[in-house]
C-alpha cells in the first residue's frame, strides 16, 4: 500500500513487456488452435487507438485522479487509514461497482456511448484490442468514482483504478475457455467475449470490471452460448482504420441527428437515451432494429500491395520506438516540443491508418508528413536534448523518414507520370 500518489507505480507501463509477452503467446495459440493470426491491419489500428488515449492524457497522470483529489481535499467526511485492510477491500470493491456503474451508463447514454465506442469498434477480439481504447473516455468516466473519495485516500485509489485496468487486459481473448465456478464471480473472457458481441442476445450485457456478480445482482448478465458464435466490433461495423475517425464518428453522427430535427426534446434525446433510440422507440431502442448476424462473419480489411503492408509495419514500429522516447522524456521538454511530437505522432497513425484503407490520396499525405517529422527534427532538436537523451534511435528514426520520403514521393510522381500515359492498366498491375 502507498501513502501518497507520487508512491504508486505506474503498473500499467511497468507490465508493457509482459502485456507483449503475453500477446505473442495468445497469438501462438491462436495458430496452434486453428484460429486466424492477428490481422496487421486491425492490430495497429488497436494500437493506435491506445496511443491516441496516451497523447490526450500525457500531461496528467490520470484524469480521474484528478477530480477524486478535488472532492479528497475539500468534501471528505471521513479519513481512512491508508495502510489499512479495510480500506484495501472497500476500495476494492468500490471501484469495481463504479466501473460497473460508468461502462452500463456509456451504452445507455448515446453521447458517453459515443466516447466509449471507439473500444468496441475492433473486429478481432485479442488482448491487443484491449488498447483500443476511447482517447477522451477518462473525462467522461471520473464521476463514477468520486464517493469514494469522500473517505478512501486517492493512492489506494489509484492503485486500485490500476490494476483494474490490467486485469481487463487479460480477458480480451478468444484462446481461454470457460473457468468453471470462477464463472460464478469473476469476470472472465469467456463473459467478456459475451460483452463484445453484436449478436441480439449480446447487446447491452456483462458490463463488469473484475467482478461478474454486478451483473447477476442487477439484471444485466448473460452467459456464452456455444450455439451463438460471438460476432465482434460494433453493431454497424465502420470500415476505417483513421484513428479520428474511429474515435469521434459517433459524435458528428449526434450532430447531424440534432441538426436535422427542430424539436428540442428530439435533441436532447439524441443525447441522453440509448444510441439505439429514435422517435417512437423506447429508451434504449428495439432489439428487432439490431441486424441478424450471418455466419462465417466476413471482416472488412482491404487488400494493399505487400510492399505498402511492409512499410506501413515498418513505420509502426517507428511510432512506437518514438512513443516510447516522448513517454521517458516528456518531462524534460518544453510544453511546444510535447505538443509537437504529439502532433506527430496522431499524425503518423492517421497516415498509416489512410495507407491500411488504400486511400486514393494516401501516399499524398504520407510524403507531407515526412516532410512534417524532418522538420520538426531540424526546428525542435535543440530543445529536447538532455544528458540522458536517447539521440541514436531519433537520429535513426530522421535518417529512416529521409529514405521514406525519397521512397513515397518517388512512388507518387510514377504513377502519377504512367496514369497520364496510354499504359495506364500496367499501371495499375503494378501498383496492385
Amino acid at each position: 500500500m502507498f501513502e501518497t500518489v507520487d508512491d504508486v507505480p505506474r503498473y500499467v507501463a511497468e507490465m508493457f513487456p509482459v502485456f507483449i509477452a503475453l500477446a505473442v503467446a495468445e497469438n501462438g495459440i491462436r495458430l496452434l488452435k486453428g484460429k486466424s493470426i492477428l490481422r496487421p491491419n486491425d492490430t495497429m489500428a488497436s494500437i493506435g487507438q491506445g496511443i491516441f488515449q496516451e497523447c490526450i492524457r500525457i500531461n496528467i497522470r490520470s484524469f480521474e485522479v484528478f477530480m477524486y483529489c478535488i472532492v479528497w481535499n475539500n468534501c471528505r467526511v471521513l479519513t481512512l487509514q491508508w495502510d489499512s485492510q479495510i480500506t484495501w477491500w472497500l476500495c476494492f470493491f468500490g471501484v469495481d461497482l463504479g466501473f460497473y456503474i460508468f461502462h452500463r451508463i456509456s451504452h445507455e447514454v448515446n453521447i458517453i456511448w459515443s466516447v466509449h465506442q471507439a473500444h468496441h469498434s475492433a473486429e478481432d477480439f485479442t488482448m491487443i484490442s484491449s488498447l483500443r481504447q476511447a482517447a477522451i473516455q477518462p473525462f467522461t468516466a471520473w464521476f463514477a468514482y468520486l464517493p469514494l473519495a469522500l473517505f478512501i485516500p486517492p493512492s489506494i485509489f489509484l492503485t486500485h483504478l490500476q490494476l483494474s485496468e490490467l486485469y481487463m487486459i487479460w480477458i480480451h481473448t478468444e484462446v481461454i475457455d470457460k473457468l468453471g465456478p470462477l464463472e460464478w464471480v469473476l469476470n472472465t473472457p469467456s463473459h467478456h467475449r459475451v460483452h463484445h458481441g453484436r449478436n441480439r442476445k449480446y447487446i447491452d450485457k456483462n458490463y463488469g470490471g473484475t467482478l461478474i456478480i454486478w451483473d447477476r445482482l442487477l439484471g444485466t448478465f448473460e452467459p456464452e452460448d456455444s450455439a451463438e458464435p460471438v460476432a465482434y466490433g460494433l453493431v454497424h461495423p465502420i470500415q476505417s482504420y483513421n484513428p479520428f475517425y474511429l474515435q469521434f464518428h459517433h459524435m458528428i453522427s449526434i450532430v447531424n441527428k440534432i441538426y436535422n430535427t427542430n424539436d428540442w426534446n428530439e435533441r436532447l434525446c439524441y443525447i441522453i437515451k440509448g444510441p439505439g433510440w429514435s422517435p417512437g422507440k423506447s429508451r434504449l431502442g428495439h432489439l428487432d432494429d439490431v441486424p441478424v448476424i450471418e455466419h462465417p462473419v466476413e471482416y472488412w480489411s482491404p487488400s494493399i500491395p505487400l510492399w505498402q503492408n511492409i512499410y506501413c509495419i515498418s513505420h509502426f514500429g517507428l511510432v512506437l520506438v518514438f512513443y516510447h522516447l516522448l513517454i521517458n522524456n516528456h518531462k524534460n521538454f518544453s510544453q511546444i516540443a510535447v505538443s509537437y511530437c504529439i502532433l506527430i505522432l496522431l499524425f503518423s497513425i492517421t497516415s498509416i491508418g489512410f495507407l491500411l484503407e488504400n486511400r486514393k490520396y494516401s501516399l499524398h499525405f504520407e510524403c507531407f508528413r515526412c516532410l512534417s517529422f524532418l522538420y520538426f527534427y531540424s526546428k525542435f532538436l535543440p530543445f529536447v536534448l538532455t544528458p540522458d537523451f536517447d539521440f541514436n534511435s531519433l537520429l535513426f528514426i530522421n535518417k529512416f523518414f529521409m529514405l521514406s520520403f525519397a521512397f513515397s514521393a518517388s512512388i507518387c510522381a510514377i504513377l502519377i507520370f504512367i496514369q497520364t500515359k496510354p499504359f495506364v492498366p500496367i499501371a495499375r498491375h503494378l501498383y496492385k
